[in-house]
């Protein structure tokens, strides 16, 4: 029964031999593969990063140079929004002018209260010389009590002196701390307004070098622009060398363990498809994680050594390629679109005369464009690349 169905189909589909697609089954070598996909990267790279001003952590965006643009050292990147700077600035400038003007006034104070305290020990060494005098009178002069009251006297005087010494000495310390304390403000404030008023300047960023702009984009794929905020830190651009490229990858966890660092890989520009680009793994990240915020697909993040190319890149081009797993040595292989899944298990419709015949196959490992037959067709067949059975 299966027979005769069989070649019912032969026969109704002799007909359309003419407009079926042949290939060659041939004997090669089959290199199997894992796809992966990303973008390039600039080896040589500066990143640029907002200025780092007192205690402001988030910018403004108020001019940016264009992605691609080449730019010279010395010429402009990115500018910031002062808008912040000049009111720290304008506060800062206040507190130094206040800070000056108590520091002086301070030391006016202290002048003049050195000067009270050093007349007040004058007159109290007077007290004490006059006291001094009268106590030391001739016993025979003087009566007797009020030889006692003079003693008394001179003893009061000496620690009036005391008192006023020590007051003098006391009070000048503590004005000598305060003035060096309102100095030291008034210094401070000073650097932070001459600060702040230089790093005005720096809100305007210059290139450090010759270069090409290069805006990276964010999580999200965005990519830095006029307006946009930016904190201290952040990369805002790229100043890079078109020299030599890297490729930044991603490859399916499931192929990880297939996976190994000098492995060859071949790659495929999107915008220049017809270019192919060949290097190595240069480094694997073990730990794996979710592709993007919109597609959990779990991967790996590979580093791409490229090869040598005349082609010019930049960084940012995407491409999609092949990371060289597994070679098969000169094995008897067709294109995948040429192999049918039926009930029975694989087929190909070998080209038979005027017609064709199904071929069941066994079948062997697959690279992404061809697929190892172990049994089933010989080097020189020609198999269809469509199912003659098809409905159109």
């Amino acid at each position: 029964m299966r027979f005769a169905l069989w070649l019912g189909l032969l026969v109704a589909c002799s007909k359309h031999t003419g407009e079926l697609q042949y290939v060659d089954v041939k004997r090669d070598d089959l290199t199997i593969g894992a796809e992966i996909s990303g973008e390039l990267e600039a080896i040589d790279s500066t990143d640029i990063h907002p200025p780092s001003v007192g205690q402001i952590w988030n910018f403004k965006i108020a001019q940016i140079a264009g992605d691609g643009d080449d730019v010279k050292a010395g010429e402009p990147l990115v500018g910031f929004d002062p808008s912040e700077v000049m009111r720290d600035l304008e506060t800062m400038q206040n507190e130094a002018d206040a800070a000056q003007k108590k520091l002086e006034q301070k030391r006016d104070d202290a002048a003049l209260a050195r000067r009270d305290d050093d007349l007040k020990v004058a007159e109290a060494e007077s007290a004490l010389k006059k006291a001094g005098l009268k106590a030391a009178g001739s016993p025979d002069l003087v009566a007797a009590v009020d030889l006692e009251t003079e003693k008394l006297d001179e003893q009061n005087a000496k620690l009036v002196l005391a008192g006023a010494k020590f007051h003098a000495e006391s009070t000048k310390k503590s004005d000598e701390q305060e003035i060096a304390q309102l100095a030291e403000k008034a210094t401070y404030a000073k650097h932070r307004a001459e600060v702040l008023r230089a790093s005005l300047a720096g809100m305007q960023v210059v290139s450090p070098r010759d270069g090409t702009v290069v805006i990276p984009t964010d999580w999200q794929g965005n990519k830095k622009k006029v307006g946009d905020p930016a904190w201290r830190g952040e990369t805002v651009l790229q100043v890079v060398g078109l020299g030599k490229m890297q490729g930044k990858g991603i490859v399916d966890e499931v192929d990880l363990s297939r996976v190994r660092t000098n492995q060859a890989v071949t790659l495929r520009l999107d915008a220049l498809p017809d270019v192919k680009l060949t290097g190595h793994i240069d480094q694997i990240e073990k730990s794996v994680g979710a592709k993007s915020n919109t597609d959990p697909s779990r991967v790996a993040k590979l580093v791409l050594a490229l090869d040598k190319t005349t082609v010019p890149l930049r960084p940012g081009m995407r491409f999609r390629g092949e990371v060289e797993t597994e070679k098969l040595a000169q094995v008897v292989q067709v294109p995948v679109e040429a192999v049918f899944v039926t009930a029975d298990g694989p087929v190909a419709y070998r080209k038979q005369g005027s017609g064709f015949e199904v071929v069941r196959l066994v079948l062997g490992k697959r690279s992404a464009s061809s697929i190892e037959v172990k049994s089933g067709l010989s080097p020189g067949d020609q198999v269809s690349r469509v199912d003659p059975g098809a409905k159109s």
